[in-house]
C-alpha cells in the first residue's frame, strides 16, 4: 500500500482536494521556498482536512522548529549533524528526515535508520535534479519507512512506484504553476497509485 504526500500546499482549496486523495499534506513554512506560507496557515488547514499535516522546514534550530510546529509531522529537509539527530530523539514528535539520493550519503542513511524510527525521504541531492533511482532502490529495500520524491510526474510515476517505496512525495509535479496545485493532476496521480496497489 504505497502512501501519497502532496507537498507545497499553500491554498485552502488545494488542501481540501489533497485531503481526499493523499495520506499526508505538506506545508512549507520556510521562507527559502517559493511555496512558503506562514506557520499560522497550518492551523487553518487543520480546520478543513482530516489528514495529517506535515510542516516542512529547511533552516532553523531543531528546538525552534519543533516548538513552532502545530503539525502532526515535522519534515526537516536538510542533512543533519549528529547533535541534531540526538536532539530529535528527545522529542515526542513525528519526523520526516531527508536523505540525498547519493552513494556518498549511505553512512548518513544508515545512521538515521539505526538511531531513529522516523520516516525517511530520499530526494535529489540538488534542487532541479532527478532523484537517483538506482541508489533509492537499494535503500528502500533496507528500511520499511522510506519514501521517495524528486521529479515525480504523471509521465514517470511508474518508475518510482516500481521501486515499491513506503510513500511518494510530490510537489511541482502536481502544479499549474509554482505554489498553485492542479486538482486534476492530483486526482490522476492518486488513481495511478491506486491502480498500482491493485496490481501488487
Amino acid at each position: 500500500m504505497i502512501k501519497i504526500k502532496f507537498c507545497g500546499i499553500s491554498h485552502i482549496e488545494d488542501a481540501i482536494v489533497a485531503s481526499n486523495y493523499a495520506d499526508l499534506i505538506g506545508v512549507v513554512t520556510d521562507p527559502i521556498s517559493p511555496r512558503f506560507v506562514k506557520p499560522e496557515f497550518i492551523d487553518i488547514v487543520k480546520n478543513f482536512v482530516n489528514k495529517p499535516v506535515v510542516n516542512v522546514k529547511v533552516k532553523g534550530k531543531i528546538n525552534d522548529i519543533v516548538n513552532e510546529s502545530k503539525a502532526e509531522y515535522v519534515q526537516i529537509h536538510r542533512v543533519l549533524d549528529m547533535e541534531e539527530i540526538e536532539d530529535i530523539l528527545s522529542y515526542n514528535k513525528k519526523f520526516i528526515l531527508y536523505v540525498p539520493s547519493s552513494e556518498k550519503y549511505y553512512s548518513y542513511f544508515k545512521t538515521i535508520v539505526n538511531k531513529t524510527n522516523h520516516l525517511i525521504l530520499i530526494d535529489s541531492e540538488k534542487k532541479g535534479e532527478k532523484v537517483n533511482l538506482e541508489v533509492s532502490k537499494i535503500w528502500i529495500k533496507e528500511y520499511d519507512k522510506v519514501g521517495i520524491g524528486g521529479g515525480i510526474t504523471l509521465n514517470n510515476i511508474e518508475e518510482f512506484l516500481s521501486l515499491n517505496p513506503y510513500w511518494i512525495d510530490i510537489s511541482s509535479g502536481i502544479e499549474k504553476y509554482k505554489s498553485k496545485k492542479d486538482h486534476d493532476k492530483m486526482i490522476r496521480i492518486a488513481e495511478k497509485v491506486k491502480e498500482w496497489k491493485s496490481i501488487l
